[in-house]
């Protein structure tokens, strides 16, 4: 069992880096986002209709992928490439890494696409940033998606795996990330249906968030006391319970002030972001990226 696990896993990393998304008319989150869609305009707008909503979305989307991986029973290794191709799904490290490289170079050559492009990675006004702020946005958004795009699957498939369940688990978690980042708002249409999706996703990322900080220390030795302090002094100044503590590492492991105006401040003491800080900032995520893959392996071989 931990034997397919593991090929399953190193097989979907592999896809993710060599290869980055899939199409989205195959893309597994794709389709769970159009379940979203189709259903939140069917139940009633209220915390009972946004709980409902959460377990439809998260049971369907797990019965969806056991389903797949059963069916591809019949010819040998096809249910273990369908598993890595589901797994796969459910984390982006290549397109994060490409899409806070090329807005990194925007910033530089074209302010003005570069805010257009923001969006993409960021939920801010990005009308009036200038080049410092466009800069902190990037290395914001690069930590803070670390977690929830790359970490929290990893750790539930990784958590998970020793019970056969690995894949169920990333799935669910998937679901519960894809529902808060469509409905998991505070607008007046939003806020009772997409309650319970945004407090599963902070359940879901809330160890992995804890335990990020210290993968990204780990990814910067020299620095990782500072980013350390920072994390344990700076997490709270975020509205989310989560995001503070992968983006305070990050500030401290890279000596940087990162701010969203009007909400929070990291590291007061830091250096304005530069856009020569963006590649820094990749390339700690990169090594930071490097040492989860390696620790999830290790913990497979452990177990």
């Amino acid at each position: 069992m931990i034997e397919e696990s593991i090929a399953i896993f190193l097989l979907a990393a592999a896809y993710d880096i060599l290869l980055g998304e899939m199409p989205a008319r195959i893309h597994p989150v794709v389709w769970i986002g159009r379940l979203i869609a189709f259903l939140r305009v069917r139940v009633p707008a209220s915390k009972a209709g946004g709980i409902a909503l959460a377990l439809v979305v998260i049971a369907a989307t797990v019965l969806a992928g056991h389903l797949l991986v059963r069916a591809a029973g019949y010819l040998p290794l096809l249910p273990l490439l369908v598993s890595a191709f589901l797994l796969k799904s459910t984390f982006a490290m290549r397109c994060l890494i490409q899409v806070s490289s090329d807005i990194g170079k925007m910033i530089d050559a074209d302010m003005e696409e570069a805010r257009s492009m923001l969006p993409a990675l960021v939920g801010r006004d990005t009308a009036s940033l200038n080049k410092s702020q466009a800069s902190s946005a990037v290395i914001e958004s690069l930590s803070e998606n670390y977690v929830d795009g790359i970490l929290s699957p990893i750790f539930y498939y990784v958590l998970f795996a020793p019970l056969g369940l690995g894949l169920e688990a990333a799935l669910a978690f998937k679901a519960a990330s894809t529902m808060d980042s469509m409905v998991g708002y505070k607008t007046k249409g939003l806020k009772e249906v997409g309650f319970a999706g945004a407090r599963l996703d902070d359940l879901f990322n809330f160890l992995p968030a804890r335990l990020s900080i210290f993968l990204i220390a780990l990814a910067r030795p020299r620095q990782a006391g500072a980013a350390l302090r920072a994390a344990f002094r700076y997490h709270g100044t975020t509205p989310s319970p989560n995001s503070g503590w992968p983006m305070a590492a990050c500030a401290g492991a890279l000596g940087l002030r990162l701010e969203k105006p009007g909400s929070y401040v990291l590291l007061d003491e830091g250096e304005e972001p530069q856009t020569s800080d963006v590649p820094r900032a990749v390339g700690l995520l990169q090594m930071t990226i490097a040492l989860t893959l390696g620790s999830a392996l290790l913990f497979l071989f452990w177990i």
